[in-house]
Order: structure tokens, then C-alpha cells, then sequence
């Protein structure tokens, strides 16, 4: 399980729609229940740059809260400069991610804060739906299917979740597909763990670096029939690829 102190944002996926809050009272409700837990609250900001906090003080009338300073002075000026900053948390292994924007410096119980409006709206995910695990390189997993002219393409697995699949495409190869497109009947060989057929649509296209260092498009998909039996022999899957990969890093 991720460090929750080190959480990374999540990925640009049209699929979590779904779970965007936008009402001010449900935003507040999550921003209380972290400070009321003593969450931390990864914030992403500038050119790479992160600060570790934690929520002070919640006020739902003015639709504002404040965190914490940090340690490091250049920190807290050069978030006091940034315009938007990605906040992430997970409490109990929900997924909360919101982006704010330029805060202002405050003063809580006589120490320095910072102080900002709530976000416009915020993502709250189950850590069942958005856990992914990446799958091996050494033997890779692949996924075949047909495109509507009738031609076949095999693509390799980038990484695997109870709610889809992400696959490697060359560039020449995403030029024959789109978000939106339903891909039926594909074929997922998983090794050992057997085969799955389902349909998939494609969620997401972006370009991302490979281990290897290749830059290729990253194809986000999303089951749209997988069976009960499917599901559980991913799941399975998923458990032995976790362990494997505890096992390797300690």
C-alpha cells in the first residue's frame, strides 16, 4: 500500500468523472473529515515540486480552510507564488484529490498557515477502483482485438485494474484509435492466470515514458461486461502480482 505521506496525483482519466464532488457542503464534509482524522495532504505544485501537510481549520460559511506551514521557508514562499496546486490523500485507502488555487499566508493559534478557498470540486475514489498494479515486463501480458475495417492488433499491457486494463501502442498504432471506441470481444492472455474475454472501451490516450525510456501512448480502457468469474481471477491476478512485487522491493 502507498505511503499516504507520498501519494502521487492521479492519472488524467476521463473515467473519474463519476466521482467529482462539486457541492460546497459534500467538498467541506471531506475537507472536515480530513483535519478531524489528522490526515496528511500531499500538495503538488510548480516544477516538480511537493509539500507534506495537514489541514488546520475548516469554516463552510466562507468556503475557505487553512493548512499547515512547512519546515522549509522556500517552500511555503514558493507555494505562496504557485497558481495551482494538486492536493492528494488517502483516508482509509480513499483516493481524494482537489486542486486549489494560489493560497495566502495566515495565522492559526499564533503560527504562520496558509489560507485558501475550497476547490471548485474534488474527486473522491474507492482504493478498490483506482488501485492499479503494473504488469511484467520480462513475459508481458497482451490484449488482442479487432478494429472495425477488420484488420486484427495485439498490444501489450502497461497495467491492470479491477476496472480496466492500460495499453502500450506505438504511435503509428494510436493513429488507428480513439477514445470512445469499443473494442469487442477483445482478448486478454494473462499467463498463468488464464485468458479474459470482454468488451473494452477506450477511455484515454496520452503519451507517457516507458521503464525502458520509450515514450509510447498509454490506451486507458475500461471493462464494460466482465463476468463475476473474470473478476475474481483478476483480482486473484492482481494479489500475486502485489505480492511478487512486495517481494522484489522488500
Amino acid at each position: 500500500m502507498e505511503d499516504e505521506r507520498t501519494l502521487a496525483q492521479l492519472p488524467d482519466d476521463p473515467d473519474l468523472e463519476r466521482y467529482r464532488m462539486v457541492n460546497p457542503l459534500e467538498i467541506g464534509a471531506v475537507l472536515r473529515q480530513l483535519l478531524s482524522r489528522g490526515d496528511f495532504v500531499t500538495v503538488h505544485f510548480g516544477r516538480g515540486q511537493m509539500m507534506i501537510t495537514r489541514i488546520l481549520q475548516v469554516d463552510v460559511a466562507s468556503r475557505s480552510f487553512c493548512f499547515d506551514w512547512a519546515g522549509q521557508e522556500e517552500l511555503n514562499r514558493a507555494l505562496l507564488a504557485s497558481e495551482r496546486n494538486i492536493c492528494v490523500a488517502a483516508p482509509d485507502g480513499v483516493r481524494v484529490q482537489f486542486v486549489l488555487p494560489r493560497p495566502r499566508e495566515a495565522r492559526v493559534d499564533g503560527r504562520p498557515a496558509f489560507i485558501v478557498a475550497f476547490p471548485p470540486d474534488l474527486i473522491k475514489l474507492q482504493r478498490r477502483e483506482f488501485f492499479r498494479i503494473e504488469t511484467p515486463l520480462a513475459h508481458p501480458f497482451v490484449c488482442r482485438f479487432g478494429l472495425a475495417e477488420g484488420a486484427r492488433m495485439t498490444l501489450s499491457l502497461h497495467d491492470l485494474s479491477l476496472g480496466g486494463i492500460g495499453l502500450w501502442a506505438t504511435q503509428d498504432d494510436a493513429q488507428r484509435l480513439e477514445r470512445g471506441l469499443l473494442l469487442h470481444d477483445a482478448v486478454i492472455e494473462l499467463g498463468a492466470a488464464g485468458t479474459v474475454q470482454t468488451d473494452l472501451e477506450i477511455r484515454s490516450l496520452r503519451p507517457m515514458t516507458s521503464r525502458t525510456g520509450e515514450v509510447r501512448i498509454h490506451v486507458g480502457c475500461r471493462f464494460l461486461n466482465l463476468t463475476r468469474g473474470a473478476e475474481a481471477s483478476v483480482q486473484r491476478l492482481m494479489a500475486q502480482l502485489e505480492r511478487e512485487r512486495k517481494a522484489l522491493t522488500g
